[in-house]
């Protein structure tokens, strides 16, 4: 049991500095705004014309949550909102040009991060490791505690 804490403590940790440097290496790019509202960004520029339904569903958060986020990008000029053609009650979400360029910028950054973490790894370590994170996603999603 003590075994499986090291690891979750570990995972914890990892993850908080994960988080740090990502919002610190945000500061220039999203001033006033958080990691969270980046990752948005990354996301809508990977899935362009989305909605906020799938993206509180890839996220797994609150609707809500996602639609203050989303208003505060389209406040800052970086994401627009386009009814869909195909279904007038959905938005659709898709960056602007400013939002394009900072989704960019944040990608690039988000590279060297995922770089500065792995170094000194070999890739199939690498490969190893994301196996291992993924098995144990699927094992909290589909086992009970």
């Amino acid at each position: 049991m003590e075994q499986k804490q090291d690891v979750l403590d570990q995972l914890q940790q990892l993850t908080a500095e994960l988080r740090g440097q990502f919002f610190q290496q945000l500061g220039p790019e999203l001033p006033g705004l958080t990691a969270m509202h980046g990752r948005l960004l990354i996301l809508i520029a990977r899935t362009n014309g989305c909605t906020a339904q799938q993206l509180s569903e890839l996220l797994r958060r609150d609707k809500a949550q996602i639609t203050r986020l989303l208003n505060d990008l389209q406040q800052a000029a970086l994401v627009q909102r386009h009814t869909d053609p195909s279904d007038g009650r959905r938005q659709l979400l898709v960056l602007s040009g400013q939002g394009q360029h900072v989704a960019t910028q944040l990608q690039i950054k988000k590279r060297q991060i995922a770089s500065k973490m792995l170094a000194g790894l070999t890739s199939q370590q690498q490969q190893h490791m994301s196996e291992l994170l993924a098995q144990m996603y699927q094992n909290l999603l589909s086992r009970d505690i």
